[in-house]
């Protein structure tokens, strides 16, 4: 192992991050040659294959998957030093990143529009996607800082609430049903949902399981964007974020009265035992955190 450096890392793990050699090129400045010969000499280090493809796919080995730690490790290190190296110069710096589950990117851009004005030189990775894109990035320890409504339950994590996240009955403007009423008053309307696995989902299963309520064939849309727009254009009912009616069109849905409604919940912090912060990471955690 005398000939694995800290640059055979850099690309491998950014190989694994980007999905590709191509991408990871045009990344990191290489050539694709330049970076399938990294990949080749790395491999050759190890000793044992690191990529392998199954269903058209790449996908890291066990022994992949071991050396991808190691490069997150030695990559989060880096930021580190530079990062505190540059804070004792004065030079605020660093980077963050942040990974948050689709609800959550109605509340997490203003409270990062505000870090980084104050903090401008703090290179920013904000990714989004659904509650098991979310899962899967803390699994393999890709982010910071995680943001879910409903924070896994694993000894390995930590999870602090910061906000509210009040989910509420909403209908179309001109909707003339029940309202003031139960969710079983409602038991003959049409409702659009959440797929199965997502936060929201989550907060409106239970609440059912707990009031004996089923919902008569429902559909699902896996986007509040999209559900949010089929109730204002007539399509049924739904159970959605608050958060997500911010940017809705004056009197293009109502919220119902509802008994039991709104559904208090939390948006909460996730950040992983083993990954110490940096700076950045740091301040913008006890930023949100002041959120409560």
């Amino acid at each position: 192992m005398n000939s694995l450096t800290f640059r055979l890392l850099e690309v491998f793990q950014e190989v694994v991050d980007s999905g590709s050699v191509t991408a990871a090129s045009a990344s990191l400045s290489l050539s694709q040659p330049t970076v399938s010969l990294q990949l080749k000499k790395l491999t050759s280090v190890v000793g044992l294959p690191l990529l392998e493809q199954l269903n058209g796919k790449t996908r890291m080995t066990e022994a992949g998957q071991i050396v991808y730690r190691c490069a997150q490790e030695m990559m989060a290190s880096q930021t580190r030093m530079l990062s505190q190296i540059k804070s004792l110069q004065g030079m605020e710096s660093g980077s963050l990143r942040i990974a948050a589950v689709t609800t959550a990117k109605y509340v997490i851009p203003p409270l990062l529009g505000a870090f980084c004005k104050q903090h401008p030189n703090i290179d920013v990775n904000f990714h989004v996607g659904n509650r098991e894109q979310i899962l899967e990035r803390l699994k393999n320890n890709r982010d910071d800082l995680y943001i879910f409504s409903h924070p896994p339950q694993e000894e390995a994590t930590q999870a602090e609430p910061f906000m509210g996240n009040d989910l509420v009955v909403i209908a179309p403007s001109d909707y003339t049903g029940p309202d003031h009423c139960t969710l079983h008053d409602l038991a003959d309307q049409k409702f659009l949902l959440r797929e199965a696995g997502s936060g929201t989902r989550k907060s409106v299963d239970e609440f059912c399981r707990e009031h004996h309520f089923n919902f008569i064939d429902p559909m699902i849309v896996e986007s509040n964007e999209a559900i949010r727009l089929s109730v204002a254009s007539g399509l049924g009912l739904a159970i959605l974020s608050e958060h997500t009616l911010a940017q809705t069109a004056p009197n293009s849905v109502k919220k119902l009265h509802v008994e039991g409604f709104p559904l208090s919940n939390q948006w909460h912090v996730v950040t992983r035992k083993n990954r110490p912060l940096s700076l950045a990471a740091q301040s913008f955690k006890t930023s949100v955190l002041q959120e409560k």
